[in-house]
């Protein structure tokens, strides 16, 4: 009996002992290696593998740990080792392509395309920070470093060649039959609830206004058109902000709070370029098929569903 106490009280210094070591600055050895390895493999930077934990080591945990959403103290411990070795790990072969497909997200996206997005850069070594949700300029940034790395036109908008080359699928936002987002919109001035739901690029539009738009979005890259949408639906904050911007001076021309027809879900504004772009031509010869249409002769971009 006593043989066999002593036999199971052992077993678990051996497993223990079998874990990475926890590792700060002034730390040296085989095991400072391996997280200087990892680290530059995740895209993070400890200056030379030579087995030192100084201040360069140090910046590097620090802004992988804050990337990943762990606590950036500099200790190497288990969750940071458990992170690296995620960040770290070959994918798994499935027999299928490597390549990916996802909706076409640009600057101001939101969504779980873009969280998903977010968390492939960060996996890569392309740190976004937090995976919010939101395609700010950090993940902007990210996005065009990633695109540069890869040989990509380094434009900051995920389209397919993006998504083929980050090697994932995520699912195209959908608008749901009935559903929707219950927001405050406003119509003429008048504050109402609407109903919003998700377009293709992570905006919202009203629900119906989402439905057209995505099935004209489908069509459009049928065509091999991509209509990237650069604002939608607004909050009554966002729109005194851009109205806040055009009486400074330093923003486009922009209506009163309360008076966009943005605030009521049925505007979009799409990056369009000239008149002359392929972009437009679609759009001019297409979307009265889906029930939009330019509404403000002096903005080629500007659409509204008036169906």
């Amino acid at each position: 009996m006593v043989a066999i106490s002593r036999s199971t009280a052992v077993a678990p210094r051996l497993a223990a002992s079998s874990a990475p070591a926890t590792l700060r600055e002034g730390a040296h050895g085989s095991s400072v290696v391996t997280l200087q390895k990892k680290l530059k493999s995740a895209g993070f930077d400890p200056g030379a593998a030579d087995g030192s934990f100084g201040p360069k080591t140090l910046a590097a945990v620090k802004a992988f740990q804050k990337a990943r959403g762990l606590a950036a103290d500099g200790v190497v411990g288990p969750k940071t080792w458990s992170a690296l070795n995620s960040a770290t790990a070959p994918k798994p072969s499935t027999g299928a392509s490597s390549g990916g497909s996802g909706p076409t997200l640009s600057l101001g996206a939101r969504g779980e395309p873009v969280k998903a997005l977010q968390n492939r850069l960060n996996a890569l070594g392309f740190n976004v920070g937090a995976a919010d949700g939101d395609f700010g300029q950090k993940t902007l940034a990210a996005v065009k470093a990633f695109q540069k790395a890869r040989g990509l036109t380094a434009d900051g908008v995920v389209g397919p060649k993006t998504w083929d080359k980050l090697g994932i699928k995520v699912q195209t936002p959908s608008t749901p039959s009935g559903g929707g987002r219950a927001v405050n919109g406003y119509v003429n001035g008048v504050a109402r609830q609407i109903t919003v739901s998700p377009i293709a690029g992570g905006k919202e539009l009203r629900s119906d206004a989402a439905a057209a738009f995505n099935r004209m979005h489908a069509a459009a890259r049928a065509a091999g058109i991509n209509l990237t949408v650069n604002s939608a639906f607004r909050t009554m904050e966002q729109q005194r902000a851009l109205y806040q911007a055009y009486l400074n001076g330093t923003g486009n021309l922009a209506a009163k709070p309360g008076y966009s027809n943005h605030q009521g879900g049925i505007a979009l504004d799409i990056n369009v370029g000239a008149t002359s772009s392929a972009t437009y031509r679609w759009l001019a010869a297409n979307a009265s098929r889906f029930g939009f249409a330019r509404t403000v002769p002096s903005e080629p971009w500007h659409w509204e569903y008036r169906p």
